[in-house]
């Protein structure tokens, strides 16, 4: 009869590799348990991008020639901001800051009628004179950068005539820009104009201000996350109140259970006083977290705003305001925020980038 017995040396050996086998599948299970502990890594921006003037500046005018010749000085004012050389400058923040989801507020889209008709919104101008988002997209693919629209919301949609002898035309936009990742998809999007508005009767018509949200619902891998960019009412708190308290109220997009990123022009600085950090409070309040004062405190990230129209500031004195923000909700832990356009070293070629500064976010999603 064989034998089934085996020589001690031989025991020995199999033992051993029994137990190598064991580590490595502890090993393996414990690599695993630590990357799902890990979670996964994202990078959100918030940038506006200005549209190139002050659309404010038409409305205090005292007559119709009054109001059509700030209305050209408007015009004139933005083909001076140069978009397209600013394009350049924002498309190298965003390399920099790697992001993989940017919320881009004030992305004009400035059209003018046919010389001879000046009948304001009667007759829609049509004629594109700059597209913020395709000059800015082809500035992105230049640096080889790939980015899809996520989602863009409408905002207000002004004509006005001018003495230049045509109809000028801006419709402002916000838009979510999604890099192009593995493992990054955006499973839903979509978008509101807020409730609130301000309807201003000027000597050119009446000027309806419409603001609003954009939204990604996006999964990295196996995590959920929405992602929410927005541009609250620059001119009036009581305004900007409301629409914060749409954003965080009943069917608002920050109610939604999954983990929650919302960025923008908050237009709102937790610093100042009880009309200025209105905003701000209601959204926290409402259980959003405020990323940068998690990470650094009471340390200002001032983002607002140059002094001058046109971007000739020389210094960087005017960004004193704390108004754009990144905030957070659900199993999400910040993990690094750095701002952009807000120094001196922004200024290229005797240009800004923007009249505001912005910043990235890196987040850990849990």
């Amino acid at each position: 009869m064989t034998s089934t017995y085996a020589p001690r040396g031989k025991r020995v050996l199999l033992a051993a590799m029994a137990l190598c086998a064991l580590f490595a599948v502890l090993a393996s299970d414990a690599s695993a348990a630590k990357k799902k502990a890990a979670g996964e890594k994202l990078t959100v921006m918030t940038r506006n991008i200005y549209l190139g003037g002050d659309i404010a500046a038409p409305v205090g005018a005292t007559s119709r020639a009054d109001f059509e010749q700030r209305a050209a000085a408007l015009l004139q004012t933005v083909e001076k901001t140069n978009f397209p050389a600013r394009a350049k400058l924002l498309a190298a923040e965003i390399k920099k800051s790697k992001a993989d989801l940017i919320g881009l507020q004030e992305v004009a889209l400035w059209r003018r009628g046919p010389d001879g008709l000046r009948d304001g919104p009667t007759t829609p101008a049509t004629t594109v004179v700059y597209d913020f988002l395709k000059i800015l997209q082809r500035e992105l693919k230049a640096k080889k950068l790939k980015y899809r629209v996520g989602s863009t919301q409408n905002e207000a949609d002004l004509e006005v005539p001018t003495s230049l002898g045509y109809d000028g035309r801006l419709t402002m936009r916000d838009v979510i820009l999604v890099r192009k990742r593995k493992g990054l998809k955006v499973k839903k999007k979509g978008g509101k104009n807020y409730t609130n508005q301000i309807s201003i009767p000027t000597q050119g018509g009446q000027f309806t201000v419409k603001r609003g949200y954009s939204y990604v619902d996006v999964r990295l891998k196996k995590k959920k996350l929405r992602f929410v960019n927005t541009h609250l009412e620059s001119f009036l708190a009581d305004n900007r109140n409301a629409q914060a308290t749409q954003l965080v109220g009943k069917g608002g997009p920050l109610r939604k259970k999954t983990p929650t990123v919302l960025v923008g022009d908050i237009n709102s600085d937790p610093f100042d006083d009880e009309s200025d950090s209105g905003a701000y409070k209601i959204i926290t309040e409402g259980g959003m977290k405020d990323s940068w004062r998690k990470l650094y405190g009471t340390k200002r990230a001032n983002s607002c705003c140059l002094n001058n129209e046109d971007l000739s500031d020389t210094t960087a004195a005017g960004f004193d305001h704390f108004i754009d923000h990144t905030f957070y909700k659900g199993k999400i832990k910040p993990l690094k925020a750095t701002t952009v356009g807000n120094t001196i070293k922004s200024r290229k070629g005797g240009l800004w980038p923007s009249d505001h500064g912005g910043s990235y976010t890196r987040l850990l999603l849990r």
